[in-house]
């Protein structure tokens, strides 16, 4: 059976007694120090990474500003842009219709002189087919009064035709 002997317990609680003194002066100090320098190092790299957070969410924020601030200007310049693609649009259908109108004007022109060509040589045609044909017809010549008058009807003949 189990017997309780002092002697062993003695010795049992004097080497219990030198371990805890071993422990509390040689290493325990040693395992503090270390953990007193892991705990720096984590507040340290904890304050850090706080600093760095604070730092990214301010870069991220002056980002956010910076690109809000260049969908304005990009819209802006945009805008400009348009605007004045409208005005030079506009100038220049205006040129467009002022060289248009200017080159009517000149054909119409030309149009006129051409007419006024025709009108002036077929009337001169006109007349001495007359002259001839009256002269046939009445087997006279006519006098340049009697021309005249004959032309001048014809030629209101002709302006009535040239109305309708």
């Amino acid at each position: 059976m189990f017997r309780l002997e002092i002697n062993i317990i003695f010795w049992t609680l004097v080497s219990f007694g030198i371990v805890c003194w071993v422990i509390s002066a040689k290493i325990y100090p040693v395992l503090a120090k270390i953990l007193k320098n892991r705990e720096e190092k984590i507040i340290a790299d904890l304050a850090n990474a706080a600093e760095k957070s604070r730092a990214a969410e301010t870069l991220h924020n002056d980002l956010a500003e910076r690109q809000k601030n260049i969908e304005l200007e990009a819209h802006r310049i945009i805008s400009e842009a348009q605007e004045k693609g409208k005005r030079q649009a506009a100038e220049q259908w205006q040129v467009w219709q002022e060289e248009f109108r200017e080159l009517r004007r000149v054909k119409e022109e030309d149009l006129r002189r051409a007419e006024e060509d025709f009108y002036r040589h077929f009337e001169e045609r006109v007349g001495k087919m007359l002259y001839a044909a009256c002269a046939k017809v009445l087997r006279l010549n006519l006098t340049p009064e009697l021309q005249q008058q004959i032309l001048q009807e014809r030629l209101a003949e002709l302006k009535k035709i040239k109305e309708f």
